[in-house]
């Protein structure tokens, strides 16, 4: 999604939010709490998860204005277009999936928090807006070495030029990494030349048929999802085809091979039918969440695209060359 130029009034609006976030953590010594947090969370008199929802509640809450009674998590609609979707689960999935990466900061390398905690905030979207402002504030708090100099970078990390001038903890820098891992373990080969290129099954040359559009709601909404998100819904709709034996009367031939027709799978299939297969495809968008995760608790387990880098590794070098790329 690219970013649209900020107006002076959104940009005087951010400046007066920092400076409210920057007294009120100050004022509740957020800089021991994060301390606190780092050592092993839910073990002794460190945080419980519950509290550390509730501070993310309170960063998003303050950068965004919004009353204490009516802060909550509100990402329910967040739809991301040209933003990697596969890192937006279904709402009832964010909190558990930020749970564990809460819970796996005990069994992950020292200082990786700063950038795991932080990553899946990113990933999971639970507010509607200011989610990367958010994740950059916990960065910041998480990385830095003294309270004197988290305040000093708190108001850059929560500007309108944040996501420029300091770390930008996205975890869209390996998506296609995670992707193809979680292809992988539902089948999908992929040819030994160091490329993301995947080998679709059973022949297929496409994954969809591109002028297809089908009318009914079910059916639109999941077709919406393929401009956007192919091969994770390709898979979910092959997997669930495929289990029902209704591949091949939803497939036409086209001059590189089969593809999937959304006029006959809107022919063939009952709304029942299309609500298992967005359920499968929101499991893989969760699924790639917990690889992220995973991908810090196991290191040396996950590798980029090229196979040359364990995948951790690789994300914190893609950050640091990005941030170093914009401050040019």
């Amino acid at each position: 999604m690219e970013e649209q130029p900020i107006e002076v009034n959104e940009k005087e609006f951010r400046a007066q939010q920092a400076e409210k976030l920057v007294g009120f953590l100050n004022k509740i010594g957020a800089y021991e709490y994060i301390q606190k947090l780092k050592l092993n969370p839910e073990t002794g008199d460190e945080p419980s998860f519950e509290e550390f929802r509730d501070f993310l509640l309170r960063i998003n809450g303050i950068l965004r204005d919004i009353p204490i009674s009516e802060r909550t998590a509100d990402g329910k609609t967040v739809y991301l277009e040209g933003f990697d979707p596969a890192l937006v689960p279904k709402q009832e999935d964010k909190e558990g999936l930020l749970k564990e990466a809460y819970q796996a900061v005990g069994n992950i390398q020292g200082g990786d928090e700063e950038y795991l905690l932080p990553a899946v905030v990113n990933a999971v979207h639970l507010f509607a807006d200011g989610n990367g402002r958010t994740s950059r504030v916990l960065h910041t708090l998480l990385q830095s070495k003294s309270e004197e100099e988290f305040t000093k970078k708190l108001q850059t990390s929560v500007s309108d030029s944040g996501r420029y001038d300091t770390a930008d903890i996205s975890p869209a820098l390996i998506s296609t990494d995670i992707e193809k891992i979680v292809l992988m373990r539902h089948g999908i080969q992929f040819e030994d030349n160091g490329e993301y290129s995947p080998i679709f099954p059973e022949g297929f040359g496409h994954l969809f048929a591109s002028i297809e559009e089908p009318k009914t709601p079910k059916a639109k909404e999941f077709m919406s999802f393929r401009r956007i998100d192919q091969p994770y819904c390709f898979i979910s709709a092959y997997e669930y085809l495929k289990a029902k034996d209704l591949l091949s009367k939803v497939t036409v031939e086209i001059p590189s091979g089969l593809t999937l027709s959304p006029l006959k799978m809107e022919k063939e299939l009952t709304e029942d039918d299309w609500n298992e297969i967005i359920k499968e495809y929101y499991g893989l968008k969760k699924e790639h969440v917990k690889v992220l995760i995973d991908t810090f608790v196991e290191p040396h387990s996950y590798k980029n695209v090229d196979g040359s880098m364990d995948l951790r590794d690789y994300f914190i070098k893609k950050i640091q060359e990005r941030l170093e790329k914009n401050l040019g």
